[in-house]
């Protein structure tokens, strides 16, 4: 089970799909633009918990200033960019219609502070169990409590925050 619907919080049990799905998009994106560093994040890397089903990918570039080079370059792989959902450090992309979003792509300088916190959070929650428990319990806890999804992700956000910021 891969897609949500736009704007809509619907939490899922892990699914084995998510893996191979991730794969086959890294591929994709690795043929089409060599020499970039390509990692699934988000709650869909961590086994032990739900996520909504849709696939976030962290992009790493040499240079976020760079960005033009690989904006047209994703575009022909079919992911959408959105200048207002991201920032001037993190440039977001999405695939799939709006009914049924599948891939999230964030565009980041490999090893900056952003990168950094994806792939630092999911390796944390990976390797402890009870802080991937806390959180899981955390998202169930507030997909009940809000229906706009913006709400839902930044209420998240401290936890998060705590868990990059804490020593490994």
């Amino acid at each position: 089970m891969i897609g949500l619907k736009q704007k809509t919080i619907k939490l899922i049990p892990h699914h084995k799909s998510w893996v191979p799905f991730f794969e086959k998009e890294k591929n994709r994106i690795l043929k089409s633009i060599p020499n970039i560093h390509v990692e699934h994040v988000g709650s869909t890397a961590i086994p032990s918990i739900s996520a909504k089903p849709i696939i976030d990918i962290a992009i790493g570039i040499k240079k976020i200033t760079d960005f033009n080079k690989y904006k047209n370059k994703l575009k022909k792989l079919g992911f959408e960019y959105h200048d207002n959902r991201g920032t001037q450090f993190n440039k977001f992309f999405t695939k799939g219609p709006a009914e049924c979003r599948t891939v999230y792509v964030h565009l980041v300088r490999y090893n900056g502070n952003i990168w950094k916190k994806y792939i630092g959070f999911r390796n944390k929650l990976n390797n402890n169990k009870q802080l991937a428990l806390q959180y899981n319990k955390l998202k169930q806890k507030l997909a009940t409590r809000f229906e706009n999804r913006d709400f839902y992700t930044k209420a998240k956000s401290e936890f998060i925050e705590m868990i990059t910021k804490r020593k490994p």
